[in-house]
């Protein structure tokens, strides 16, 4: 299955990089090699290239961020830890995340979900 991530509007991606003068869409870009682009049985593979088979997964950690100081909203995301590196799964960003999320997780080793 592959994955594909909701873009951000044309006109927040010119705002944020005149903001950061420049820095977003380069931080934007080494951030999201990190997403998962395929998923299927024997594993998945990141946007930057590395394939992770599912039983090479030795962590999962759902990682809540505030928005705001004081606020309730929040942003949450999972980080999925193999030796190879991190796999962040931010299902709020990725056309279908709920879907992906579960495959993800019906395919990762059962001791990471009893954690």
């Amino acid at each position: 299955m592959e994955v594909k991530i909701i873009r951000l509007n044309g006109c927040m991606n010119v705002l944020l990089a005149v903001l950061t003068l420049g820095v977003f869409p380069l931080a934007y870009f080494i951030q999201t090699r990190s997403w998962p682009k395929l998923v299927d049985e024997e594993g998945l593979v990141t946007k930057g290239g590395k394939r992770i088979a599912w039983n090479e997964f030795t962590k999962i950690t759902k990682v809540v961020t505030r928005v705001t100081r004081g606020s309730s909203s929040s942003v949450e995301h999972y980080e999925l830890r193999s030796p190879k590196g991190k796999v962040i799964v931010a299902v709020y960003r990725l056309v279908d995340g709920q879907q992906v999320f579960d495959y993800i997780t019906r395919h990762l080793p059962p001791q990471l979900l009893n954690q």
